[in-house]
């Protein structure tokens, strides 16, 4: 003869009560992950709008060491927030033989066209400074190891006297959108930084300019996807200018 043997179950009040408790242990789970998330994301954040903060302030010293003459500092958006100068790139004098339209240095090893008019570079000009032809000004069309390449003629041919520079002209400048942007004469306007709140310039001496930088963090926050505002981050640096 068989014996039978009691069968239990849970009762669905018992099964109500253990989906309740694993709900409010999922949810307490899921909110967890929510925020470890969001401190992750909001880290990441402030890090990377520092980094970009740090290489934007070294891109406009390094620019603003390189200024031939005066700058010129003036307001687009906020007090003294745009300054325009003419960049040194290269100077020397030339070796003679020059032509109407060419500028010979055979000191020089230029990479081919380095000076050449481009939609990134914008236009180059040189400059006779010292000696034959001191005062005239001539954009560059292109460039040789050791020749220039000029877009009009010289009105006094140079010689071996003439001290010549070769520049571009350039700004830098908070736009309405927060950007800093760096814009070359005859070539594009480049970002720098984004999300910069904050932008000025201030001429502490005849040589040395000083930039003050505020960027601000974002991050979207991953419950409503919205940006939210995090910190900022200010920054301020002097430039003295090496000719």
């Amino acid at each position: 003869m068989k014996t039978l043997k009691s069968e239990t179950a849970f009762s669905q009040v018992e099964v109500l009560i253990a989906l309740g408790i694993s709900g409010i242990l999922f949810a307490g789970m899921f909110q967890l992950y929510l925020s470890s998330a969001s401190s992750g994301l909001v880290q990441s954040q402030k890090t990377q709008m520092q980094t970009d903060a740090r290489a934007a302030m070294n891109l406009m010293a390094q620019d603003l060491r390189q200024i031939y003459g005066s700058a010129t500092i003036s307001t687009t958006l906020s007090p003294n927030d745009t300054i325009s100068f003419t960049r040194l790139e290269d100077s020397g004098y030339s070796s003679g033989g020059n032509t109407a339209s060419t500028l010979n240095d055979t000191r020089k090893s230029w990479a081919t066209n380095m000076f050449a008019l481009s939609s990134a570079a914008g236009t180059y000009s040189v400059q006779i400074v010292g000696g034959t032809g001191m005062g005239q000004t001539n954009p560059i069309s292109g460039n040789t190891g050791s020749q220039l390449s000029l877009s009009t003629g010289w009105g006094t041919l140079p010689d071996a006297t003439s001290l010549y520079v070769i520049t571009r002209s350039k700004t830098l400048t908070l736009t309405a959108d927060n950007m800093l942007r760096s814009i070359t004469a005859g070539g594009r306007s480049t970002v720098l930084a984004a999300n910069i709140t904050s932008l000025s310039f201030s001429q502490l001496n005849a040589s040395t300019i000083s930039i003050t930088e505020t960027a601000r963090a974002t991050a979207p926050d991953p419950r409503t996807q919205s940006n939210v505002y995090l910190t900022s981050y200010t920054l301020t640096q002097s430039a003295t200018k090496r000719n």
